[in-house]
């Protein structure tokens, strides 16, 4: 796996592993700050919200514990995704990931035009009509392979086909994170 932290590229399942150990360190290091909390309720809410107690997934640099969240499980469900990419497309040569606030195609085959995908973690798989904007992004993207992964509760693990839209091709994945 190379250094660039936002901009990593996953060749082998060896590779997601090492990624994903990185990503609980910061989980384990916030967990730890947590448990040793000792202050009010609103306090408590203050600082996860407003000041960097948190932890970045990738670099360990402090940050907000709502970002921490919404980072950790976006990244979480990107690595499941790229598990499964390499199962299903071995002759890609890796993927290439743009995690956190890094832009671009969330994940994208080293071969060109191979594979393209997007990532989200929410509540519901149509909450904020993520899964529709997400398959509206790939519809016209010139990668032979489309897919979008997605982590909510309550959401069997797998292809989920009803929640696809016939007609663009992309192929639509629950992980569990």
């Amino acid at each position: 796996m190379q250094t660039d932290h936002r901009k990593p590229t996953i060749r082998t399942i060896a590779d997601a592993e090492e990624l994903h150990a990185q990503i609980l360190e910061g989980a384990a290091r916030t967990a730890a700050w947590l448990r040793s909390f000792d202050a009010d309720p609103m306090t408590l809410l203050r600082k996860l919200r407003f000041e960097t107690v948190g932890h970045d997934p990738l670099t360990g640099e402090p940050l907000n514990v709502v970002e921490q969240l919404n980072q950790t499980f976006t990244i979480l469900v990107s690595i499941r995704a790229v598990e499964k990419l390499i199962e299903l497309h071995p002759e890609a040569g890796g993927f290439r990931l743009a995690l956190g606030i890094a832009s671009g195609r969330d994940i994208e085959s080293v071969k060109p035009n191979l594979v393209a995908a997007e990532v989200f973690s929410a509540t519901r798989p149509n909450s904020n009509d993520k899964l529709r904007k997400d398959i509206a992004r790939l519809v016209g993207d010139p990668a032979r392979h489309r897919y979008v992964f997605f982590a909510a509760p309550a959401c069997a693990t797998g292809r989920q086909t009803q929640l696809e839209n016939n007609a663009s091709g992309v192929q639509v994945f629950a992980v569990e994170p």
